[in-house]
């Protein structure tokens, strides 16, 4: 069930009562943001959030919690709390207290700075890192939100008014959601969330374009030469324009699970079961409300990267020409069915499905109808 506050805030709440818990969850649905010379500043503006507001410090929030055995986290698009139903006005004071009176300190900033580039220095000797910083780059390109680049010199250039514009900016509940999920009735729901959040005051949020990414015309190979490495990182990706709820969404996921999907696709069949090279291979076929991705990877032994890449390539063609038996492609959507039904246990799902929904302007009985399409995938 549903409502919306007078400054535009919609709240979906899924009534459960199995145990006296009650979850919330605030979503800023904002476009992605290109940082420039600041990358990484939004991520660090969503962990700020959580270390202090203009009534209390970050030790009297992290007190609060405990206190009432909550849990609480933030990021730069969403606020997430949880806690016994005979807290919940507790909870939500908290978090309508970071939400509408967030007050960034310079000194937390510093810190996360710190913990950021320590972070950073990590990466830079991980071959898997390093693998996803190049594809993403390669993929959408350095001027494009999903290929920019956060590094040891961007975060240094990070300053406190920067953080301080992303969340005046942009957090408004013109462009919220709030889910609930359970020990709640759609009254107690609608009198907290109005007590709490009312006052909230609504602004006009920026939108934004970006270049749209294009699959390279031929095949390009990018390397990273690691004389240390025994292993092969090998990732082959390129931009998909493949919107979520798009007519074939659920076709290609089927498609994609038989390829890569799970562990008996065609991908982790050949390289693992025949040929022994990897531990694992896979791939993914992600929609995305901007744009989407192909991606297939595996980690194998140096000797045998060239024979990974020629059996990644064939399976590729192999897929897109159609060669695969009515057993795989029932076994596929077979195994998508039974992940579809064991998420529905859990209640958290039905709210997601709702902002899914909303969000992305689908079909009201779009996963009505999940399953029933899926089964039609011929």
């Amino acid at each position: 069930e549903s409502f919306k506050l007078d400054n535009g805030l919609k709240v979906f709440v899924v009534e459960n009562d199995k145990l006296p818990v009650v979850s919330y969850s605030l979503i800023i649905d904002r476009d992605p943001i290109i940082e420039g010379e600041n990358a990484g500043y939004v991520s660090i503006a969503g962990d700020l959030l959580r270390t202090g507001t203009t009534t209390k410090t970050k030790a009297e929030i992290d007190e609060a919690v405990d206190f009432i055995g909550a849990r609480l986290s933030t990021s730069s698009t969403s606020v997430y709390g949880s806690s016994l139903k005979k807290h919940t006005e507790e909870l939500l004071e908290i978090m309508s207290d970071i939400v509408l009176n967030a007050e960034f300190r310079q000194e937390e900033l510093d810190k996360l700075k710190k913990q950021t580039i320590s972070a950073l220095q990590v990466e830079k000797d991980d071959p898997n890192s390093i693998a996803v910083n190049v594809r993403d780059a390669l993929v959408y390109g350095h001027d494009h939100p999903y290929g920019e680049q956060v590094t040891e010199e961007t975060v240094e250039s990070i300053t406190l008014e920067a953080c301080q514009n992303y969340y005046k900016t942009y957090f408004s509940p013109s462009i919220a959601y709030m889910a609930i999920v359970g020990d709640i009735n759609i009254d107690e729901a609608e009198e907290l969330i109005t007590k709490y959040f009312a006052a909230w005051e609504s602004k006009t949020v920026p939108s934004a374009d970006y270049p749209e990414p294009k699959k390279p015309l031929v095949n390009k190979v990018a390397l990273v030469d690691r004389p240390q490495s025994v292993q092969s990182v090998v990732q082959i990706a390129y931009p998909v324009n493949l919107k979520i709820g798009a007519e074939d969404a659920i076709k290609a996921s089927v498609a994609n699970m038989i390829l890569g999907g799970y562990f008996s696709s065609k991908l982790n069949q050949n390289l693992r079961e025949d040929k022994g090279y990897t531990y694992g291979a896979g791939s993914s076929l992600n929609s995305d409300p901007i744009i989407g991705r192909f991606n297939a990877s595996a980690q194998v032994r140096n000797s045998v990267t060239d024979s990974t890449i020629t059996e990644m390539l064939n399976e590729m063609e192999k897929m897109s020409k159609g060669e695969f038996t009515d057993e795989e492609l029932q076994m596929a959507k077979n195994y998508i069915t039974g992940s579809f039904s064991r998420s529905l246990e859990d209640p958290r799902t039905i709210a997601r499905f709702a902002l899914n929904i909303e969000q992305y302007d689908l079909p009201q009985d779009y996963y009505q109808n999940y399953l029933k399409n899926v089964s039609e995938v011929t």
